[in-house]
């Protein structure tokens, strides 16, 4: 009966393996459907599309794409069968993750020595709603993840667990295919390193490990270090070109000391830990942190009494991996791998299984109780935590597989491809994305951060398709008056941080807004498209309702554009940095009579002006430069004509009070011309 009874709970936990990845293989895929992309998703679709035309990551600018080396080649054969498609390049990171969600079971197992712990452990991987996210994107984290998973189980297998040259061996070719995959793994291994040798030197007498005496171990460490000598080498030389934005920063220093100037800035503040911290403090996560320490407790007053087991020195491990490496990214490193992300390549593996150790350790008081009958329990208590685990996660999973994307970069570079006509440009923060759907990128703008190489004629390009550098409202405006259309591509996220006001208004007063989702932006230049001076050409004082002030103008009805428009630019001062109703300007022409003429009502900046752009205009000196074309009529009657601008709500029509108004009807008297 007992053997039966055993051969009846393998029997279920096998079944509920399999229901776990087969959730979450779903999870990945809806993920994987949904069309949500991360902005770096595009950069690595074209590395991908360059391995299968050129059989190297290596870019149209002509450099090679070290940063995820590895997932460009085990992408590559996808496309090469199939052809691009974001879905195709998508796939092999569902399968990276799926298995790593399977491997979990055998760390938690075979590193604990426990069903339960193997159980929890594949069960918070399956319902992780940053491993379904990532195992669904085009990216290298899916992959480095579980090669990281890989490394750790082996090191500690290989180093103090059950002591075997191939499980070393194993562990250093898997750290190195992490690096392949993400060069941020470099980062984690003297962390690594301390941590196996603290439990080496504790295991070594209770459990007579000898193995790094031995001679032939002189001749292995060579071997495994000069390996990883190599691979580390590879990944920081893959990096560096990324850490410096300007083609000639000399930051740093050379040799040695400038790689390292490039990794360490130490420093103690909270600023340095807080987005870490509470990383691990969401709703989510904080339980699992809080399992994760009970483990870490347990093993560490086993280790004090001297009555640890290998469990414990295992526990052990991966706590001090975690906390030593959550230490380095927060107090050791520069900015630029300070990254909240980075968090899920190295520190999601030791946390999850960590908060699985801990979890099973809560029950095996009890099962201690029960005796001869834990055995039995054993797997009703299993089955318990992991409805916890379903009850507590599987919302949050569910919603991160299911949201849906209301368009990118994909949809728009898309949208112009369909609008295209000879003789066009393109201009864009993201040349990647645009080189992947319309096979060019002409111009790069940006202002401030910029990835940059020299090209053959030392002008500062952009460094994976090669399109010109564009960073002054005088290149801007000499690209935009230049031959044919010019599209303009942007998040609005980047087209708020990265350029200045006067760069953002000269774009609204020369192009329109002709497509918007997913917060991307098309722009399509005006037939006749003309800047709008950078201080007015006449100044008035106007406020409206201690809201917005308006101090200038410029207006030449001698230039007049063949369509009949003449631009007009108004010049604000905004009072407030925030917006409680969005306001649209109305700017009338009016006759003797009364009559209005001519009349233009808008959204100022077409209704893209953020509250975080109203306090950059807070800057002194700093105007709000908006524009409105006033169709005028094919002939003007002789006579006195008035220019109105004014303010008013588009639901209500009522307009916004002017202070000492002298209109009479809260309007601001700009101008009064004569027509002989």
């Amino acid at each position: 009966m007992a053997t039966r009874h055993i051969l009846t709970n393998t029997w279920l936990r096998y079944v509920l393996i399999i229901a776990l990845l087969l959730v979450a293989f779903l999870l990945r895929v809806e993920h994987l459907l949904a069309r949500v992309f991360h902005i770096d998703e595009y950069i690595s679709m074209l590395a991908a599309q360059m391995t299968v035309a050129k059989g190297a990551p290596v870019f149209p600018s002509g450099l090679l794409y070290s940063h995820g080396l590895l997932l460009s080649y085990l992408v590559a054969p996808f496309l090469l069968v199939s052809g691009f498609g974001e879905e195709i390049a998508r796939w092999p990171s569902v399968l990276f993750g799926l298995v790593t969600v399977a491997c979990f079971y055998v760390a938690g197992l075979r590193l604990f020595k426990s069903q339960a712990a193997g159980m929890f452990a594949v069960a918070f991987a399956a319902l992780d709603a940053s491993m379904i996210v990532w195992s669904g994107r085009m990216r290298m984290y899916a992959l480095a993840c579980l090669l990281m998973l890989l490394a750790l189980y082996f090191l500690a297998q290989g180093t103090f667990l059950s002591p075997r040259r191939g499980y070393r061996l194993a562990a250093v070719v898997c750290y190195l295919g992490a690096i392949l995959s993400h060069s941020v793994a470099v980062v984690v291994l003297p962390v690594w390193v301390l941590a196996a040798a603290i439990c080496v030197w504790l295991a070594q007498e209770r459990f007579h490990l000898d193995w790094y005496r031995q001679k032939s171990i002189r001749l292995e460490a060579s071997i495994l270090v000069l390996f990883l000598m190599l691979g580390v080498a590879f990944g920081v030389a893959g990096q560096i070109p990324f850490l410096s934005p300007g083609a000639s920063d000399a930051s740093g220093g050379g040799g040695i000391a400038g790689v390292f100037a490039k990794f360490l800035e130490p420093g103690v503040s909270w600023q340095r830990v807080d987005d870490f911290i509470y990383y691990y403090t969401t709703p989510s996560y904080w339980p699992l942190l809080f399992l994760g320490a009970w483990a870490l407790v347990r093993a560490l007053i086993s280790v004090t009494r001297g009555q640890f087991t290998r469990r414990d020195l295992a526990t052990l491990f991966l706590g001090l991996v975690f906390w030593l490496t959550f230490a380095e990214l927060s107090l050791a490193l520069t900015s630029t791998w300070r990254k909240t992300r980075y968090l899920f390549i190295l520190c999601q593996v030791p946390f999850l299984l960590l908060a699985a150790d801990g979890l099973a350790r809560l029950g095996e008081p009890l099962m201690a109780l029960l005796g001869k009958r834990a055995e039995r329990m054993a797997l009703a208590g299993t089955l318990l935590g992991m409805m916890g685990i379903l009850a507590w996660w599987g919302g949050p999973a569910v919603e991160a597989a299911t949201v849906q994307g209301t368009g990118g970069y994909d949809k728009a570079f898309m949208w112009v491809k369909e609008h295209w006509q000879a003789g066009d440009r393109v201009m864009t923060v993201h040349p990647s994305a645009a080189y992947l759907y319309l096979g060019r990128s002409d111009y790069y703008a940006t202002q401030g951060t910029a990835r940059l190489l020299t090209d053959e004629s030392e002008e500062l390009v952009d460094r994976y398709v090669g399109s010109k550098l564009l960073d002054t409202v005088d290149g801007l405006n000499q690209v935009i008056q230049g031959p044919g259309r010019l599209w303009f591509v942007v998040d609005t996220t980047r087209f708020n941080a990265r350029f200045e006001p006067q760069f953002m208004q000269q774009v609204f007063a020369q192009m329109d807004v002709v497509y918007h989702a997913g917060g991307v932006l098309v722009f399509l230049s005006r037939p006749y498209p003309q800047p709008v001076p950078s201080e007015p050409l006449a100044r008035v004082h106007a406020n409206l309702g201690d809201l917005i002030s308006l101090e200038g103008f410029s207006l030449d009805l001698g230039a007049i554009a063949p369509d009949g428009t003449v631009q007009l630019g108004l010049y604000w001062r905004p009072g407030k940095t925030s917006f409680s109703k969005m306001y649209k300007v109305f700017v009338q022409l009016r006759n003797e009579q009364d009559q209005i003429v001519a009349q233009a009502d808008h959204l100022i900046l077409e209704g893209f002006l953020t509250n975080s752009g109203l306090e950059r205009l807070a800057t002194p000196g700093e105007w709000l430069r908006d524009t409105a074309d006033l169709a005028l009529p094919a002939e003007l009657p002789s006579g006195t004509y008035r220019l109105l601008v004014g303010l008013y709500d588009p639901v209500t029509l009522e307009r916004v009070p002017v202070v000492a108004d002298q209109s009479g009807e809260n309007a601001v008297i700009l101008q009064t011309v004569t027509v002989p």
